[in-house]
């Protein structure tokens, strides 16, 4: 479980994953906040963050490097991220992805989720717009 002091790493492992990176004083602010936890892989190679309110929880971010994709870190903690939150009493999850992004549309189906929505222009790239799926899966996960 990643703590307040590992703010800097977290940023600095966003900043691999995506163009627009979340810095240090984000990821400090939720680590501190009781309702939301990250894991870290081995070595740094993938993280997750996840917000849990009441019975529903949300992956807020899910990243892996580059060079360790493909290598199964964010299956195994999309699958610890959602023990982690039915532990702390969510009944489902939820989550946005872009339309586009097929393999993690590919990660999240074997793991159990479904489309339940869709936001339309929600991502914002420099070749224009993607729409995001809203995904759900109930807790426990059951494939």
């Amino acid at each position: 479980m990643a703590r307040p002091d590992d703010a800097a790493r977290l940023a600095e492992l966003h900043a691999q994953c995506f163009d627009e990176a979340w810095d240090e004083a984000a990821f400090t602010a939720f680590l501190r906040d009781s309702f939301t936890f990250a894991l870290v892989a081995e070595e740094a190679r993938a993280f997750i963050v996840i917000r849990v309110a009441a019975d529903e929880s949300e992956i807020l971010s899910l990243g892996t490097r580059p060079d360790a994709r493909r290598s199964g870190f964010a299956r195994a903690l999309v699958e610890a991220a959602c023990v982690e939150a039915h532990r702390r009493g969510a009944r489902r999850m939820f989550l946005d992805v872009a339309a586009d992004n097929l393999a993690a549309h590919n990660l999240y189906a074997e793991a159990g989720f479904h489309p339940v929505g869709r936001r339309p222009g929600y991502y914002i790239r420099a070749a224009g717009r993607a729409d995001a799926v809203i995904l759900s899966a109930a807790l426990p996960l059951s494939r």
